[in-house]
C-alpha cells in the first residue's frame, strides 16, 4: 500500500505515498458520511410508504434503498475492497485529479524554469 522497500524483511512507510492515501481516504470517508446523512431521512420514509403500501418483496422501496446503499458503497470503495472488479469506483475520479494536478504543477514548474531562462538571457548571460 505505502511501503517502499529495498529488501523484503524490511518495510519503510513512504511519507509520500501514505500522504496520498490519507488523502483519498478522507475524501472516500466525506463522500460515505454525505450518502448516510442523505440515506438516513430517505430510508425512514420508504420504511413508512412500505409500512402503508404492504408491497411484495420485490417492489418494496426500502429494500431497493438498501440495494442502492450496497451498490454506493461498491462505488464509493472506503477500504479498498472493491477495486479488482469490473465497475466504476471513486478511486478512478480521484486518480484522473491527482493526474491533472501533478501536470499542473510540472507546467508551473516548466513555466518557472523557462522564466528564469529568459530572465538571465536578458541580462547577458549573467544571472542575479
Amino acid at each position: 500500500m505505502f511501503f517502499k522497500s529495498d529488501r523484503e524483511d524490511v518495510q519503510q512507510v513512504s511519507t509520500d505515498r501514505a500522504l496520498r492515501h490519507l488523502v483519498v481516504f478522507q475524501v472516500k470517508l466525506a463522500l460515505d458520511a454525505i450518502r448516510d446523512v442523505a440515506l438516513s431521512p430517505i430510508s425512514i420514509i420508504v420504511f413508512v410508504l412500505d409500512a402503508i403500501r404492504k408491497p411484495t418483496i420485490e417492489d418494496s422501496l426500502y429494500l431497493r434503498l438498501m440495494s442502492a446503499g450496497r451498490q454506493s458503497d461498491r462505488v464509493i470503495n472506503l477500504f479498498g475492497e472493491y477495486s479488482d472488479e469490473d465497475h466504476y469506483t471513486v478511486d478512478e475520479t480521484l486518480a484522473g485529479v491527482e493526474q491533472a494536478v501533478f501536470n499542473e504543477i510540472q507546467k508551473k514548474r516548466e513555466d518557472a524554469e523557462s522564466g528564469s531562462e529568459e530572465a538571465v538571457n536578458e541580462r547577458g548571460g549573467e544571472p542575479r
